[in-house]
């Protein structure tokens, strides 16, 4: 099997060394920068018991699949509020059907569920107190200072008004992408994820004998905010997941087991695929 690379792994860093790790354009994994953080308790439990559980979201379900990670299209789309959607994934057989809501049609333990790209000033509309629970401040000032967003700008807040909320089973996640806007910084609140991640498209990099990443963009499927990609000569869209034995594991430069309590460094453009390891995220 491939070696993948390991990851610059820091505790705590100050805000003039996270703006040298983000000038490098190289991922990084930080631990110590949640601190503080209230949403560190957004555990499934602990929203089916609060008073964000009221908040309607859509849950994305797909039959157990080990071997693949299906696209947004594939899914069955069920209106739930993050209560049900906490106990439906802290339940199981039987037990889901008894407080799952409209999930309660999907055993637990036949179906992922994943709950993803929900922008938490909208989810929270009715809680505004709840984005305050997110604080970007000490990463904001980084960005700031190695310009990867501009001084000042309104549209950068550090609390959650510019984040979204990925929730989701084990077996959940992402097929092989890119996202077309700026960096991402992710915050693991709770559970695992496993992340792959290589350079961006033509950016020759060389790796084990290997002169370019064989990653290339598809805009098919069409999703306005991600570009998937295409893995073979063929042009036919194919989907490089984590556990699929044709995933060419040399497409990826790093792999990285993402824990509660770490943010990870997502440079622009930079591939990814993304998989739920714990028994929920």
């Amino acid at each position: 099997p491939p070696t993948h690379s390991s990851v610059v792994r820091v505790h705590s860093p100050s805000v003039s060394d996270l703006s040298s790790l983000i000038a490098t354009g190289e991922p990084f994994v930080a631990s110590g920068l949640l601190s503080g953080w209230a949403a560190l308790g957004w555990t499934p439990r602990g929203l089916a018991s609060s008073p964000l559980g009221a908040a309607e979201t859509c849950v994305r379900l797909h039959r157990i699949a080990p071997l693949a990670v299906p696209f947004e299209g594939e899914g069955v789309y069920v209106q739930a509020t993050l209560a049900e959607f906490g106990r439906w994934l802290e339940g199981g057989g039987s037990r889901a059907g008894l407080d799952g809501g409209n999930l309660s049609a999907f055993p637990r333990s036949e179906y992922t569920g994943y709950c993803d790209y929900q922008e938490m000033a909208a989810l929270f509309a009715s809680e505004p107190d709840a984005l305050a629970a997110v604080d970007w401040s000490h990463v904001l000032a980084a960005a700031h200072l190695s310009e990867v967003v501009a001084s000042g700008a309104d549209s950068h807040a550090a609390d959650g008004s510019r984040s979204t909320l990925w929730l989701g089973s084990e077996g959940a996640g992402t097929p092989a992408h890119y996202d077309a806007y700026g960096v991402n910084f992710v915050a693991q609140c709770a559970g695992a994820k496993r992340w792959r991640l290589s350079p961006p498209p033509g950016c020759e990099r060389e790796r084990g004998g290997d002169a370019a990443w064989p990653l290339r963009p598809t805009r098919v499927p069409y999703e306005e905010s991600s570009v998937f990609a295409r893995s073979d000569d063929s042009g036919r869209s194919s989907c490089p997941q984590l556990s699929c034995p044709s995933s060419r594991p040399s497409s990826w430069l790093y792999e990285v087991e993402l824990c509660a309590g770490e943010t990870l460094f997502v440079p622009r453009h930079w591939w990814h695929a993304v998989v739920t390891t714990s028994r929920h995220s």
